[in-house]
């Protein structure tokens, strides 16, 4: 289902209210009545600035999500939001750029937008230094487990941070983020990465991990003022840069195909279906939502031990690709997909499983909320395969199906089956840890 974002926003109701749909979707957006908006979680994005123009007075935004999804775009393109006037007020409001218009807000935020921490040494604790200017106090928190922080604020001006990673055993992902909450009650996220090797594993060569730009500041507010939002919201978006998985597999794309009617395979539980192509497009679609899920894809690529052998070896959101190139994750705001090239699979990795699971903390959302689920798998010449999932599955995550190699061919096992375990167990039984 389709919705018109704007033209919600250009008719509130007559309590003056605004409420968004489940969702992600692309602006520019702007806000001409006075209004109170309840996003419920929902996305708008864009891939330059700004995503959200407030022009009016006494609008309130409430859970909301808004973002820059391209990396590459000039610093004055950089606005997730701009407000035309002061009283706009924001409560659980995320954004990744920055907000204009709202005292202490448009100022220069020195903050990186990812930490990576490398490869640590297991069972040993670690500790890092991060450097952060805040224009404003703001509240502090990691939302990692054995990861900690030094303090739970921020002053205004620059402040140093002490960044502590606990003893965590081998073969264990880290993946999570820590939250910067100001006073106007918008959130700027950094997203922390990292792995643990073995014990035997060398000291990090670098402890500071971020050092926000001293002149910084002073800069940014040069800039700002010179701003003419104007021209700016004129300006045509960048183009996307191009990905190493457009050399071969977004090929994928690009090639003739027959009408979808003639060519779409459907493929049943259980029975294995030899595979001649090595290039495949996997995604999760589903037509109706009573509520829309945020569904990811996990691939998991298996030694002869059924474990995961090394931490780039499972590929998700946190980890978009395999070292060796043949797993690859695109988690675009309007595309998700797992490309995968079966030529480029190390020797060692012959069985490979792919999962989908709802990511959040609602136990409550499980695949039944969506109707006409099905699991595609395009393959580089054209042909496309379809799992049609099973009606009413009361789960979070589900066993979409599996690569195997016998001899040197590939073959297909398509499950499709709910799984009753959490992920994070369904993880470990792959020999992963994932904090």
């Amino acid at each position: 289902m389709s919705y018109d974002i704007q033209t919600l926003l250009d008719n509130p109701d007559i309590m003056g209210r605004v409420n968004l749909p489940s969702g992600e979707f692309e602006g520019r957006f702007t806000v001409r009545k006075s209004c109170t908006i309840n996003g419920g979680g929902s996305l708008l994005w864009a891939a330059s600035g700004p995503v959200l123009i407030i022009e009016a007075e006494n609008v309130i935004i409430n859970d909301l999500k808004i973002e820059l999804t391209h990396n590459n775009i000039p610093e004055e393109q950089h606005i997730s939001v701009y407000c035309r006037y002061p009283d706009t007020k924001f409560n659980e409001v995320e954004v990744n750029g920055a907000v204009i218009g709202i005292p202490n807000e448009e100022q220069y935020w020195g903050i990186p937008k990812t930490l990576s921490l490398g490869k640590l040494a297991a069972e040993r604790q670690e500790s890092f230094s991060i450097e952060i200017y805040a224009p404003a106090e703001a509240e502090l928190r990691c939302e990692m487990h054995d990861v900690s922080l030094s303090r739970n604020f921020l002053a205004a001006g620059f402040n140093t941070v002490s960044l502590g990673v606990g003893k965590i055993r081998s073969g264990s992902l880290l993946y999570g983020a820590i939250l910067i909450r100001s006073a106007a009650g918008i959130t700027r996220k950094i997203f922390v990465t990292g792995s643990v090797g073995s014990v035997e594993e060398p000291s990090p060569e670098n402890y500071l991990l971020y050092s926000a730009d001293r002149e910084a500041p002073d800069k940014y507010m040069k800039m700002i003022s010179g701003l003419n939002i104007s021209r700016i919201a004129a300006m045509p978006s960048p183009v996307p840069e191009t990905e190493e998985i457009s050399i071969k597999l977004e090929e994928i794309n690009e090639q003739p195909q027959k009408p979808e009617s003639d060519d779409v395979t459907e493929i049943f539980y259980g029975k294995r279906v030899p595979l001649a192509p090595v290039q495949y497009r996997i995604e999760f679609n589903y037509t109706v939502a009573r509520a829309r899920p945020d569904i990811d894809g996990y691939m998991f690529m298996l030694d002869g031990s059924g474990k995961v052998a090394g931490n780039d070896r499972m590929i998700f959101f946190g980890n978009d690709h395999s070292s060796c190139g043949s797993v690859r994750y695109l988690n675009a705001p309007d595309k998700r997909a797992m490309f995968v090239d079966l030529s480029r699979v190390p020797d060692g990795v012959d069985h490979m499983v792919m999962l989908f699971s709802i990511y959040g903390n609602d136990p409550s959302l499980l695949f039944d909320v969506i109707e006409d689920g099905e699991i595609s798998i395009l393959s580089v010449n054209g042909v496309r395969m379809c799992l049609r999932l099973e009606k009413h599955m009361c789960c979070r995550t589900l066993l979409a199906f599996g690569f195997e190699r016998t001899d040197g061919v590939w073959e297909l096992i398509p499950s499709g089956k709910a799984v009753g375990m959490p992920l994070s167990e369904i993880c470990k039984s792959y020999g992963v840890t994932v904090l």
